[in-house]
């Protein structure tokens, strides 16, 4: 309980001070801009490292050392550039949508970093004379990113679905996309186009989730926007998971490798 409780709180003291630094201070100077690149960094090094053993361990059994196919799958420049465009997506949709999130999902997500944690100790602990030590903090961050993560996308289908829609709605679509936009600003000029970018995209699929669920009358045809919609925004959700896993994993075999072997 002590190990967890000690995780527990370095990984939300580090998880929080980056989304509320970023929710309090992105409207206003471009230096806090570095917290998107912290991010970015995070999410991007757990799917580079993941796929980069993925494609040593399937050079290895298939091909020999020196043969231009292991070459190739020892390369990081492609799994690098495709990472990175992937942890771009997930980044801009994390930072610029938590700052719309209901209420309840903030409070939600302070439990949610101890069930992050749970899964990826339990891991851990339950795989330790399964898995190579070498490759088991991996492997546990991963179980723990995809279960964890059912949960994540639970509460947020529950709150859009039920509790949360946009106060900036209008009956027309130009004025709901001019709400929109007035309801955000930035001092800073890249933060600016950007956060009015996406609300204002957002606003957009709002309005036709909105107008069209009550218009249509076909109920497959309701069903196919609103997953379309979710399919679109829990992106971001799953980027918040594979932050808050990030972090723990990091914490746990750079900071802390006594932890190994214990739950």
């Amino acid at each position: 309980m002590l190990i967890f409780l000690k995780l527990f709180a370095l990984t939300s003291t580090v998880f929080f001070i980056i989304l509320f630094g970023w929710d309090n201070l992105y409207n206003s100077t471009c230096y806090i801009l570095i917290l998107p690149f912290v991010v970015l960094l995070l999410i991007s090094h757990s799917f580079i490292e993941l796929k980069m053993r993925e494609r040593i361990c399937f050079k290895n059994c298939y091909f020999k050392e020196n043969s231009i196919f292991a070459k190739i799958l020892s390369s990081r420049i492609f799994v690098t550039i495709f990472y990175i465009f992937v942890s771009v997506l997930m980044s801009i949709t994390v930072l610029f949508g938590i700052i719309f999130y209901p209420l309840e999902l903030w409070f939600y997500l302070i439990f949610h970093v101890g069930l992050v944690i749970f899964f990826y100790r339990y891991f851990h602990y339950l795989f330790r004379d399964t898995v190579r030590e070498d490759y088991l903090p991996i492997f546990a961050r991963e179980w723990a990113i995809n279960i964890s993560s059912l949960f994540l996308i639970a509460v947020f289908l529950y709150l859009t679905l039920y509790s949360y829609e946009p106060k900036y709605l209008q009956q027309t679509l130009s004025q709901t996309i001019i709400n929109a936009s007035n309801s955000v600003a930035s001092s800073c000029e890249i933060t600016n186009y950007i956060i009015k970018l996406k609300i204002e995209l957002d606003s957009i699929f709002w309005w036709i989730v909105s107008n069209s669920t009550d218009a249509l009358d076909n109920k497959l045809t309701k069903l196919a926007i609103w997953v379309i919609f979710l399919i679109i925004n829990t992106l971001a959700i799953l980027g918040i998971n594979r932050l808050i896993a990030q972090i723990a994993y990091l914490i746990d075999t750079k900071f802390n490798r006594e932890l190994d072997g214990n739950i």
